[in-house]
């Protein structure tokens, strides 16, 4: 499981999702959770985008629309994104210029692109 809690929770926990619908920010949601119940910035500043179902084992699954994704991100003034395994194919050939696309298949494998990539270390994570 990604993230269990059996004992009463110290604080009120509330997500506003605003316009956002549907479970492909399941995996943009969970980390910002993550960065929340952490110390430190998550991203040392750096405009991350990205999306993907994410299912309770962590596993990150592939959403409908990459493309268009991509184009929002970067207009949006992300020069990183973290795509869905299973969207690869879709992305290939149609990344707007000055985005770097990372590959992610779990909640680990984004935890640790994110924090490459606010660490200047990417060179090892896995591209689309």
């Amino acid at each position: 499981m990604l993230l269990g809690l059996d004992h009463d929770f110290p604080v009120t926990v509330t997500v506003s999702a605003g316009d956002v619908g549907g479970p492909s920010a399941g995996l943009m949601f969970a980390l910002g959770i993550y960065d929340k119940l952490t110390p430190g910035a998550l991203t040392g500043k750096h405009d991350i985008a990205g999306t993907g179902t994410i299912d309770e084992a962590g596993a990150v699954g592939p959403i409908g629309g990459i493309q268009q994704k991509l184009v929002g991100a970067r207009e949006s003034g992300a020069d990183s994104f973290l795509a869905p395994a299973g969207n690869c194919g879709q992305v290939r050939g149609h990344v707007p210029e000055g985005l770097q696309v990372y590959k992610v298949t779990s909640f680990a494998d984004a935890r640790a692109a994110v924090q490459g990539i606010a660490s200047g270390r990417t060179a090892t994570l896995a591209r689309c």
